[in-house]
């Protein structure tokens, strides 16, 4: 892997240190060449790929929305045709202390959160964000995920609504051209609001091979779906949480069960806006089909 926006030496001091995204640093890009086979003959080709590490304000949607615009910008600028956003990154996955999440009336949650009603937040597809971020694909002529918390329909009653962690892929033409809804929500904190998504996987072809979506938890059990699939790639949004030190993770359990499966992954993990005390913001990464990260 080649690092493109961050050079090497700064990649692992970020990842290294607790305290790895200063207030100052607004995201970290992992950039590097993978390679899938031409269509139109043997020869391989090579994309740039983004995964863009950043934080987000719990429930400023337009804020977040503006950052991510500028940083699918500034990797589209350094030559990135694929950009890959972290987990409900346009609405908020958790506040940045972990002690607020979504959540629905009469619906359980943890005793560890206080619950926000993501009503006045949650988007359908297609909405404002599908279509901003389509947008800027077309602009861009590049391919960008679309991570957020969707709602299937506004206009039902309250005990009719249905939330969903989503990802959407827009398309260099400006089109959606996968919708996905995270087959497996993670029981802590997505109790309180997530439905189980009801699409199944999805695949796109792109002009550098297949591609496929899931979300952070899902990787417990995606991979093995996706095996019929012949998938080049799988873009990844992730918001971890650990209570140790996510190394082994994101060092030899990850890229572990990617070899497995012979396929890339771009995973783009959330961030915060200065130390937290608690542990898996960080270590965004792209691993290649023989675990290499």
């Amino acid at each position: 892997m080649t690092s493109t926006l961050a050079d090497d030496r700064s990649a692992r001091r970020l990842r290294r240190s607790r305290d790895r995204i200063p207030a100052s640093i607004a995201a970290l890009f992992v950039a590097g060449c993978a390679h899938a086979p031409a269509r139109d003959s043997a020869r391989a080709r090579e994309v740039v790929v983004a995964a863009v590490q950043c934080s987000s304000t719990f429930g400023d949607v337009e804020g977040n929305r503006r950052k991510l615009t500028a940083l699918v910008e500034e990797a589209a600028a350094h030559g990135a045709k694929i950009v890959v956003l972290p987990e409900a990154a346009i609405t908020g996955y958790l506040s940045q202390d972990l002690r607020t999440t979504w959540r629905l009336e009469g619906w359980p949650i943890d005793a560890a959160f206080t619950g926000k009603d993501p009503l006045p937040f949650a988007e359908p597809v297609p909405g404002p964000s599908t279509r901003h971020f389509a947008d800027l694909a077309k602009r861009l002529g590049i391919y960008v995920t679309i991570p957020f918390v969707e709602i299937d329909d506004p206009g039902r009653g309250a005990t009719e609504r249905r939330f969903f962690n989503t990802v959407c892929l827009a398309s260099p033409m400006g089109e959606i051209v996968a919708h996905y809804r995270k087959l497996t929500p993670w029981p802590v904190p997505e109790q309180s609001w997530a439905t189980p998504g009801d699409r199944g996987i999805q695949c796109v072809d792109t002009e550098f091979g297949r591609v496929g979506l899931a979300i952070c938890y899902d990787v417990h059990t995606i991979l093995d779906r996706y095996d019929d699939s012949k998938l080049w790639a799988l873009l990844y949004p992730i918001a971890w949480v650990d209570d140790a030190h996510p190394t082994e993770w994101f060092g030899r359990e990850l890229p572990s069960r990617v070899a497995r499966h012979r396929i890339w992954l771009v995973g783009a993990n959330w961030s915060v806006d200065g130390p937290e005390p608690w542990f898996g913001y960080g270590f965004s990464e792209i691993v290649s089909p023989r675990g290499e990260v």
